[in-house]
């Protein structure tokens, strides 16, 4: 992997760990999930006129964008299902192992990703530091929690599969995620409405300027993932910046998760064994 590609995945990986804390923060993730990507939206629609060059050379890359907003309309609705049900590191473990089981088999077989047998030991520690995570109490989760987690995985999956394809086809990262989320905003708004009613739009977030930052930092950690994701492979970018799932276990300290032994081993697995795949 491209040492930079490397630096960049790692770089979002923290980011995108810090901007899910901030959301955890809040008791109605409804709301300040759908505050913090709509942030994210506008800045990085806001860039957009600086873009030098088309910002998709062709229809493939729009196409590929718009299946990639859909997946992120999902995977919004997804982890706020998610986080409600579960604690924040527990979740995050079962979201993103999940993803990375689809994502190696499907890049090796249908988009010519290589893979060598090295790489082999560090994916198992990967899988086996998430197992870890994953397998531990977590604290109190309700029922539900589990087949949400993994059903979030797949949309996880899907949106960076289709993000790959729409790069290959030239699409400019910061265009491809501002495409991507006015597909996906309205699809979680859509969803609030039916779950609350118009009520939805009468709840403000309870930390206005928390949301703010959230959604600075959630657009500044996708767009680094995306300039990653077009110099390398979808699988071993994706596995680098699921390194937020150990960041994310560290950082849930701050809420007052307080994470077990198991999942200590689990966080050290997951950098070890991301850190391997990117070493040269």
């Amino acid at each position: 992997m491209p040492q930079t590609a490397l630096l960049l995945a790692f770089a979002s990986a923290i980011i995108h760990a810090l901007w899910n804390v901030m959301l955890k923060k809040n008791k109605d993730l409804d709301s300040a999930s759908a505050g913090v990507f709509a942030v994210s939206m506008l800045l990085t629609a806001a860039a957009i006129p600086f873009i030098p060059g088309k910002a998709f050379p062709g229809a493939q890359a729009v196409l590929w964008g718009l299946a990639a907003g859909v997946c992120e309309g999902s995977y919004f609705v997804g982890l706020v299902r998610t986080l409600e049900r579960a604690p924040l590191g527990w979740s995050y473990s079962w979201m993103r192992g999940s993803s990375i089981a689809i994502l190696w088999p499907v890049s090796m077989l249908f988009m010519a990703e290589s893979f060598h047998w090295n790489s082999l030991v560090c994916v198992i520690g990967v899988c086996t530091g998430l197992a870890l995570l994953g397998s531990s109490s977590g604290g109190k989760r309700s029922r539900g929690a589990l087949p949400w987690a993994l059903l979030t995985g797949i949309f996880i999956a899907g949106y960076i599969l289709f993000y790959k394809l729409s790069l290959a086809h030239g699409a400019h990262p910061l265009a491809l995620y501002s495409l991507s989320m006015a597909v996906g905003l309205p699809i979680q708004t859509l969803v609030r409405i039916r779950r609350r009613g118009l009520a939805a739009f009468r709840v403000l977030p309870e930390e206005p300027g928390l949301v703010l930052v959230a959604g600075f930092l959630c657009a500044l950690g996708f767009s680094l993932f995306l300039v990653a994701l077009s110099m390398t492979g979808a699988a071993a970018v994706t596995t680098i910046r699921n390194t937020s799932v150990a960041f994310t276990v560290i950082f849930s300290l701050a809420l007052g998760e307080r994470p077990g032994v198991r999942q200590w081993i689990g966080v050290v697995l997951v950098t070890l064994g991301a850190m391997g795949l990117g070493w040269k």
